[in-house]
């Protein structure tokens, strides 16, 4: 099959070439990490670097089944002499226990661009950490965005393209499925599965995979609203698999570090402290969202939040929620630009503010804070009302935002 490309994440790697660093790809399973080594190996032999030069290891392979650390070590050695210059791709470092020494010894000993992916948020902590302080640097991929996505699949048509986006999501192997809506819903479910077993329950050493999949369900179900660990710990224990907010509370961090979701932590508008407890959690992936809470079309607005958070973490944002004690602003998004400048963007979501409350509603927040600070946004569906409000908060409509170079 043809590689589809990749080109923000191809991009970073291409800015990063020959400077010294490990360059470390973490993201959820599936999401394009093995694609984007095959693209960045393609360049490598369209621009002269010799075949024999590039060293790749998919460990995933049945070929590196039970492969030690020492087997890693010795079979690099092998193909990589001590003249010349490397290139070492490593797909699924994690798969070998130890792996980060080898790492760091062919950083030692050799001249190489060393590139490895992982699926788990551990990737970059622990030994590796120490062995490679100040001589790593992370680059977090995700699934395609709402613009990759029209230009992965060659859709033109805006309303449809998000009509199957929003849906299915943008996980490339489950987009590969097309329209055939059957075979997309079996490709999700079998990412789904094998996170949750093989980067969660193995990784955490659970017990109660019944469980751990509860607490995923009630985080796509709860998504744009914040979550209780209490009230988690209630809805388990109704369902007679009673379990102890302590184990909650690491469930839901293995199903964090497995990229299945991110979470949104509060921040005081006021005093722009981040508050504790009753973050927002949102599913990584818009398809993997409905596969959990299965395919309703009852909750656009849900959904759009859903993805427009998504957006903005992968538009290289770090995203909270901003309260008050009497208002919430959906999501405060900040950036460091290009000229070191700082970005900060206050968004609304809402399907719709064609309703004069809801539309007084979403307006509300933005009067809380400083006058001259940040962009104010509110994202919709609607396609009228849109525009620059009096009050200086601009009113788009989501397909434009979703589409437009602004973000990227």
């Amino acid at each position: 099959m043809k590689l589809k490309p990749r080109p923000r994440y191809l991009d970073l790697l291409l800015a990063a070439q020959g400077n010294g660093m490990i360059k470390v790809v973490t993201g959820m399973r599936r999401c394009g990490k093995s694609t984007l080594l095959e693209l960045f190996a393609q360049h490598l032999l369209e621009t002269g670097t010799p075949t024999d030069h590039i060293l790749q290891y998919k460990l995933e392979s049945y070929e590196f089944a039970g492969y030690s650390v020492d087997q890693l070590h010795n079979s690099i050695l092998e193909r990589m002499p001590k003249a010349g210059h490397w290139y070492l791709l490593i797909d699924e470092v994690q798969l070998i226990d130890g792996w980060e020494r080898v790492i760091n010894a062919i950083r030692v000993d050799h001249d190489a661009d060393i590139i490895v992916t992982g699926s788990n948020a551990h990737l970059l902590s622990g030994q590796l950490a120490t062995l490679l302080s100040g001589r790593a640097m992370a680059i977090r991929m995700y699934p395609l965005s709402f613009r990759e996505f029209m230009d992965y699949t060659g859709i033109t048509d805006r309303t449809e393209a998000f009509e199957r986006y929003i849906r299915y999501g943008g996980l490339p192997p489950v987009v590969d499925q097309g329209a055939n809506q059957a075979l997309a819903s079996t490709v999700l479910s079998g990412i789904y599965d094998t996170v949750l077993v093989r980067d969660v329950a193995t990784h955490l050493q659970i017990r109660n995979p019944m469980a751990l999949n509860d607490v995923a369900r009630y985080l796509a179900s709860t998504s744009g609203s914040p979550v209780s660990i209490t009230n988690i710990e209630n809805r388990l224990k109704s369902a007679h698999r009673p379990t102890s907010s302590l184990t909650i509370e690491r469930y839901i961090q293995g199903l964090l570090d497995a990229y299945l979701f991110h979470r949104a932590q509060r921040r005081d508008l006021r005093g722009g402290q981040i508050l504790q407890g009753l973050s927002k959690y949102y599913p990584a992936d818009p398809g993997i969202r409905n596969m959990l809470l299965g395919f309703s079309d009852s909750d656009y607005g849900f959904a759009l939040e859903n993805l427009v958070h998504n957006e903005l973490l992968a538009a290289g944002f770090h995203v909270t929620v901003g309260r008050t004690d009497r208002t919430e602003i959906d999501f405060i998004a900040e950036r460091i630009q290009p000229d070191m400048s700082k970005r900060t963007l206050y968004v609304q979501v809402s399907a719709s503010l064609m309703d004069t409350a809801t539309r007084e509603r979403e307006m509300k927040p933005f009067r809380s804070l400083p006058a001259q600070e940040g962009e104010r946004i509110i994202i919709t569906l609607d396609t009228i009302g849109l525009g620059r409000t009096e009050e200086g908060v601009d009113v788009v409509n989501a397909l434009d935002w979703l589409t437009t170079q602004a973000y990227r």
